[in-house]
C-alpha cells in the first residue's frame, strides 16, 4: 500500500511539472514567473496573461482529463473481457463520433445554432448510437456476450468508418476535408473553458463510482464461473462497466476527437506497477493516462508550434510498437 501512494504521488507531481511546461509553450515563450503573476494578478487587458488562462490552460485540463478518461475506460473494457488488447473503442465509440462530427462538418446542419459549436453534439450523440447497438448486438440470452460484443464492435465500427470515408470522398470542399482530417487525429485546439466540464464531471462521477466497485473488477478477472462462484452478479457488472464506458469515452472523444492506443497501454503500465488487483490501480491509471496525454500533447506543440501536430500521430508512435509487442507475448490474458 504504501509503494501504491509513493506512486500516485509521483504522478501528481510530475502532472504538475508537466502542466507548467505545457503553460510556457506556444506562439510565445513564458516562464514561471508570468505564470505565477497570471494567477496572482490577472489582467483580461494583458494579452500573454489572456493567452495563458484561456487558451493554454483550458487546452491542458483537457487534454489532462481525456487521458484520464480513456485510461480508465481501457482499464475498465480489459478487466470486463479479461484480454489486455482491448480499449473502449472496440464498442464502436470512437467510430460514431467521427460520424457525427463529420455530419456537421460536411453540412448537413449548420456548424453551430445558438452560439453552440455542434461537432461535439453530434460527435457524442453518434458515440452513443453505435455504442448501444454493438451493446444491443451483443447481448443474448439475458447477458452481454463478451466475445460477440467485440466482433459487434469491430464489424459495425468498420461499417460507420466506410460510411465517414464515402461522405470523405464524396466531399467537394477542401476547407471541410481538412476539418474532418484533423478532428479524426485528435486534437485540443478548440479547448475551451466551456468544453472542460463535461468529461471532467463524467470521469469524475464514474472514479467516485468504481473506488467502492473495485472488487469486483478484481473478482471478474478471475473468469465468469469463478466470479459467480463467489458471489459476483457478473451480468450486472458488466452493464455498470459498459455503461460507464460508454458515458466516460463518448464524452471524451466528443471534446478531442478519437485519439487511439491511450487506453490500450496505459492500463499495461498500471498493472505492471501496481499489480493486478492493486486498490489504486484506477485512480493510478487515470493519472498516468492523463500525464501521457499532457506529455504527447506538449510533445506536439514543441514538434510544430504553436499549434501542434494532432495528438493521434503523437500517440500512435508509442501504441503500435507497444502493440506489437503485446502481440508476442505469449498470453495477455490475466488469469495467466
Amino acid at each position: 500500500m504504501m509503494r501504491q501512494s509513493s506512486y500516485i504521488i509521483l504522478a501528481l507531481l510530475l502532472i504538475l511539472v508537466v502542466l507548467m511546461l505545457g503553460l510556457q509553450v506556444g506562439s510565445f515563450k513564458t516562464n514561471f514567473a508570468t505564470i505565477a503573476d497570471t494567477f496572482l494578478n490577472y489582467n483580461p487587458n494583458n494579452t500573454t496573461q489572456y493567452a495563458i488562462l484561456h487558451l493554454r490552460l483550458p487546452r491542458l485540463l483537457l487534454a489532462l482529463v481525456v487521458g484520464a478518461s480513456l485510461a480508465f475506460c481501457g482499464y475498465l473494457m480489459q478487466a470486463m473481457v479479461n484480454n489486455g488488447l482491448a480499449d473502449p473503442y472496440l464498442l464502436g465509440t470512437a467510430s460514431g463520433a467521427s460520424l457525427g462530427a463529420v455530419i456537421v462538418f460536411f453540412g448537413f446542419v449548420p456548424i453551430s445554432v445558438a452560439g453552440i459549436y455542434l461537432p461535439p453534439v453530434f460527435a457524442l450523440a453518434g458515440a452513443f448510437l453505435v455504442t448501444l447497438v454493438v451493446v444491443v448486438l451483443g447481448y443474448r440470452k439475458r447477458q452481454i456476450i463478451p466475445s460477440q460484443l467485440l466482433l459487434a464492435g469491430i464489424a459495425l465500427s468498420s461499417l460507420v468508418t466506410a460510411v465517414v470515408g464515402l461522405l470523405t470522398f464524396l466531399s467537394d470542399s477542401e476547407g471541410k476535408l481538412k476539418s474532418v482530417i484533423f478532428w479524426s487525429m485528435g486534437s485540443f485546439e478548440r479547448a475551451s473553458w466551456s468544453l472542460v466540464p463535461y468529461p471532467s464531471m463524467a470521469l469524475l462521477l464514474a472514479l467516485l463510482f468504481f473506488v467502492f466497485y473495485q472488487k469486483e473488477l478484481n473478482i471478474l478477472l478471475l473468469g465468469e464461473e469463478r466470479a459467480q462462484a463467489m458471489g459476483i452478479r457478473v451480468a450486472r457488472t458488466r452493464w455498470v462497466i459498459l455503461a460507464t464506458i460508454s458515458v466516460v469515452t463518448g464524452f471524451a472523444v466528443a471534446t478531442s476527437g478519437p485519439i487511439g492506443f491511450v487506453g490500450l497501454i496505459v492500463p499495461h503500465v498500471t498493472r505492471g506497477l501496481l499489480g493486478i488487483t492493486g486498490r489504486t490501480n484506477l485512480l493510478f491509471c487515470a493519472f498516468i493516462g492523463g500525464l501521457f496525454m499532457l506529455l504527447c500533447d506538449l510533445i506536439s506543440r514543441i514538434i510544430y508550434p504553436p499549434a501542434g501536430l494532432p495528438i493521434g500521430i503523437i500517440t500512435s508512435f508509442f501504441g503500435v510498437p507497444f502493440f506489437v509487442y503485446l502481440l508476442f507475448k505469449k498470453n495477455y490474458n490475466f488469469r495467466g
